[in-house]
């Protein structure tokens, strides 16, 4: 295998309203891509904005557990929760 290369795969995109490809292309023209490339960028973000999201929600719950302090309802929320869960489990 050659380092750098890799794997080109093509995904098909169906149901694309007339609107989401003009904002896709005036993109694309903004940013100097072809529509694929802006796709594939956006995807991208996309992906990176969730996984920050994510850290900072898993960092706050780590730096509450290390500091010792519960959120309130926590206990409460959690109960809840798992008396559903058996309700539903019958």
């Amino acid at each position: 295998m050659r380092y750098g290369w890799r794997m080109s795969y093509q995904l098909q995109v169906k149901g694309v309203t007339d609107e989401i490809k003009e904002r896709l292309a005036a993109s694309a023209e903004r940013n100097f891509r072809s529509l694929n490339q802006e796709a594939l960028a956006r995807i991208q973000f996309s992906f990176e904005i969730e996984d920050s999201l994510r850290l900072k929600t898993l960092q706050k719950m780590i730096d509450e557990g290390l500091a010792g302090t519960e959120r309130p309802g926590t206990l409460a929320r959690l109960r809840e929760i798992a008396a559903k869960a058996r309700a539903s489990a019958k």
